[in-house]
């Protein structure tokens, strides 16, 4: 196993801890974004009504993907660590361009 194939690991771990740490974030921009664009109410107390045009009712999903949210109280840390992670990978590949 040569050593770019193992660097190609490690992206794809990396890779799958962002996206899992991230997940509360992703859920509620998602949640925001379709509750914004259909005109619907969201918020932690209950579940509102909120028709698609699907004719199905998304309340009970948006309320899930927002109350989602709070996992960011426990994945705060590897949101951090992962943000640092890329933007050091991202520094390093302009830094070696730059170099040519």
């Amino acid at each position: 196993m040569g050593p770019g194939r193992r660097s190609r690991w490690g992206y794809a771990a990396l890779l799958a801890v962002t996206l899992v740490a991230w997940a509360p974030v992703i859920s509620l921009a998602l949640m925001s974004a379709v509750a914004g664009t259909l005109g619907c109410r969201v918020d932690e107390g209950s579940v509102h009504p909120c028709p698609s045009p699907f004719g199905q009712d998304l309340g009970p999903l948006l309320y899930a993907m927002g109350v989602m949210g709070w996992l960011m109280l426990a994945t705060a840390p590897f949101m951090l660590v992962t943000g640092l992670a890329w933007l050091l990978l991202l520094l390093r590949w302009g830094w070696r361009k730059i170099r040519g």
